[in-house]
């Protein structure tokens, strides 16, 4: 059994791991409140490098954050935090291992950055884990909490936290993306967080290049007052691809006539090789392509020179349209969907390029096209007259079987009728099908698509049912009785139809099809 301090360990680390798939949350927040004297108040730092741990006191006059946690950071300086009034002073302690960034906040209106921020870090020390805490009466923090999770309401002289190194890179997909089921999507509302991280990071050259594990990679740049524009490529894999990597023209007039900050944007071009990501039933994404790019505190639209995407692939039917789209949707409402408005597309052979007057994601929409059909109004008289002759020729042969009862009882006559019946049915739904499908009744169309499937497969049955009694008669001629003979012939015959039907059903495979002919009039099925 855990004792008292170790029972509130116990309790940290499950809190400390959020229910998002077992995991723990990639940044670490504790906060709480000083207990401190009316005295001068500083802050004591001693950060080095390693993976060990993080280590938050108090004292009287004094918060002391230190530890060996960052990549690339080393501080042990000493500095002078706000006066307030009271001796009861807020504060919260943000550390981020992917930029290798340690802050603090102080008083909720005050803001130091202790360390970082770096450039993107693959490995760093993260997962930090409650090790010890102290108890205190006169000073220290009250109501700790790591991530708005309580640990200790009593005020406590010092927290120690252990960390550990893994795979940053791993954890930020994690951050990003939602598996379930063997299916990955980004999560709601995340869309644009690896490029939020990437604005705050630091660049130690004119373009930074990253790569995550999961099928993003981005490229950075600073958007300097002499931009004379900038075409951005997606990195070559180490095993290079049948097409060439997609591309993005960044123009000189991106900010258009917006007055320049002090400080020069940084510019984000992201490349996704997995279009899962953005995830749209009714859409196919050529090469599985999305390319976005973001502006840092600029919202971008209606640009004079449009930003070009270029998309490289192989010929593409003749049937298949390509449209240029950027991701849209009603956020309030939670729907995300493709929408081609605000570009241009251009098509070659084997290249698309969009042409787009605004900054999001982008890419190509593959959509089968309707080709036109000659002679359309011709071999659809010719198809009601096919069917109505199949159509009276099956009536006339049940007619017949059932004027000659006696012959009835034999299996095989008995299996000739039903295999005309299965036909009748396929040519009486095929003729409704085209007959009230001009009324675009969703309903109607629905049961005449389930009336003319099912129809069709008992056709296919009863036919393979001839074949395999054709087979008895010829092959095992000789102890051919079995029980219940035509009873489970016809339940392969019209049941087993009727569940492939309704599994399909289930799966909104039924809808209303429009076939153009040459001349522009329409036959919809």
């Amino acid at each position: 059994m855990c004792s008292v301090t170790l029972g509130r360990i116990c309790t940290f680390l499950l809190f400390a791991c959020f229910l998002n798939d077992g995991r723990c949350e990639r940044v670490f927040r504790f906060c709480g409140v000083r207990k401190h004297s009316n005295e001068t108040q500083k802050l004591q730092l001693n950060v080095t490098l390693g993976c060990h741990g993080l280590s938050i006191s108090n004292t009287a006059d004094t918060l002391f954050i230190g530890g060996e946690l960052t990549i690339s950071c080393v501080n042990t300086s000493s500095i002078s935090l706000p006066q307030v009034s009271g001796l009861e002073t807020p504060f919260c302690v943000y550390w981020d291992g992917f930029l290798d960034l340690l802050r603090l906040e102080y008083n909720t209106t005050r803001n130091f950055t202790l360390c970082g921020p770096s450039t993107p870090q693959t490995t760093c020390c993260t997962d930090l884990s409650l090790n010890k805490n102290s108890g205190s009466k006169d000073v220290g923090i009250l109501n700790g909490s790591v991530r708005g999770d309580i640990i200790e309401k009593n005020a406590q002289e010092f927290y120690i936290f252990r960390g550990e190194s893994n795979q940053c890179d791993n954890e930020v997909c994690e951050d990003l993306l939602n598996t379930r089921n063997g299916q990955t999507a980004m999560k709601s509302g995340r869309e644009d967080e690896l490029e939020r991280l990437l604005m705050q990071s630091k660049f130690t050259r004119d373009m930074q290049h990253f790569e995550l594990p999961c099928g993003i990679q981005t490229t950075a740049f600073i958007l300097g007052p002499d931009f004379k524009g900038n075409t951005v490529v997606r990195q070559e894999d180490s095993v290079p691809g049948i097409n060439k990597p997609p591309s993005v023209y960044i123009p000189p007039t991106l900010l258009g006539n917006k007055p320049r900050a002090r400080k020069a944007p940084k510019v984000v071009c992201s490349f996704y090789n997995n279009n899962s990501l953005f995830q749209d039933k009714n859409s196919v994404i050529l090469n599985g392509d999305v390319v976005g790019v973001t502006v840092e505190n600029e919202v971008i639209a209606d640009l004079v020179e449009p930003v070009v995407f270029t998309f490289f692939h192989k010929k593409q039917p003749e049937n298949m349209t390509r449209t240029c789209v950027f991701w849209d949707g009603l956020p309030h409402e939670g729907k995300m969907f493709w929408n081609e408005s605000g570009c241009k597309t251009l098509k070659s052979d084997t290249q698309t390029a969009c042409h787009c007057d605004h900054l999001t994601y982008f890419a190509v929409l593959l959509q089968i096209s309707n080709k036109p059909v000659h002679n359309l109004e011709a071999q659809t008289n010719i198809t009601y007259i096919g069917c109505g002759i199949s159509a009276l020729c099956c009536i006339l042969t049940i007619g017949l079987f059932l004027c000659q009862r006696k012959s009835t009882s034999n299996k095989s006559s008995l299996i000739h009728m039903n295999l005309a019946v299965a036909l009748l049915l396929l040519n009486v739904s095929f003729l409704l099908n085209m007959t009230l499908a001009s009324l675009c009744n969703e309903g109607v169309c629905l049961l005449l698509a389930l009336m003319l499937h099912y129809s069709l497969l008992c056709s296919f049955t009863w036919m393979a049912i001839e074949a395999y009694n054709v087979y008895r008669l010829l092959c095992k001629v000789l102890c051919t009785y079995t029980s219940q003979y035509m009873l489970k012939l016809c339940l392969v015959g019209f049941v087993l139809p009727a569940a492939f039907v309704c599994g399909f059903a289930s799966r909104g495979a039924y809808g209303l099809y429009r076939i153009t002919s040459s001349t522009g009039t329409e036959t919809t099925m």
